[in-house]
């Protein structure tokens, strides 16, 4: 298994490749990223953003004259190859290892997202504040996972469903299954709802999923 990258890293790599990106922008992006996700938007100032970049100030508002602006600028490259990227390195950890077994699906699946959010809960918590007040990003998100799901989980779950693994359910149904952990995960985090350690966490999501596919797929073979 490859080590995967945490979001911050993927995109300083997504900028390092966007040639209609300046230097300075792409340290004032790189930077922005960082403060708004550690520390809020709101939080964040203009003047900290120029300090971490190491620009000056009027070098920020030359290209962004609001810090509505930079935000705006700041969520672009998620969809010019970061979250490409994230979805790759998904596959190779998971869904490109040809699960031969519902459990092996919901285990390998269930711990490598949980461990993924944990690392990346500041900048997902940035982008859920988006979902609320953007419908675009709403939008293009929405695409993406649409389009992923497609290409990186049907294929696993079609055949799953054909050696008879699984339910033959709807695949709409069979992603909520398997990802609602997941959202219920990063909701109890952005929360502030730590009742459980991670490992607990992945280990009751892990249980109830399997327990919840094994019981449709009992329900087949009688």
């Amino acid at each position: 298994m490859s080590e995967e990258q945490t979001l911050n890293e993927v995109y300083a790599d997504t900028l390092k490749k966007m040639e209609n990106l300046t230097e300075k922008q792409k340290r004032v992006l790189q930077a922005s990223l960082e403060l708004f996700a550690s520390q809020g938007f709101e939080a964040t100032t203009s003047q900290q953003i120029a300090k971490r970049a190491g620009v000056s100030v009027g070098s920020v508002y030359h290209t962004f004259p609001t810090k509505q602006a930079i935000l705006v600028a700041v969520l672009a490259p998620i969809f010019e190859g970061t979250m490409d990227t994230v979805a790759n390195q998904f596959n190779d950890n998971t869904f490109g290892k040809g699960f031969e077994s519902v459990e092996e699906l919901v285990k390998v699946t269930i711990a490598d997202r949980f461990y993924f959010a944990d690392k990346n809960i500041n900048v997902i918590r940035l982008m859920l504040g988006q979902m609320l007040v953007n419908s675009v990003f709403v939008e293009d998100l929405k695409k993406f996972f649409e389009q992923q799901a497609k290409q990186l989980v049907l294929p696993t779950i079609v055949r799953l469903q054909a050696e008879q693994k699984i339910k033959n359910l709807p695949i709409e149904k069979i992603l909520q299954i398997l990802f609602y952990p997941l959202a219920t995960y990063i909701g109890k985090r952005v929360l502030g709802i730590n009742n459980m350690s991670l490992e607990e966490e992945i280990e009751f999501a892990t249980e109830i999923t399997i327990k919840t596919l094994k019981v449709q797929f009992l329900t087949i073979m009688n």
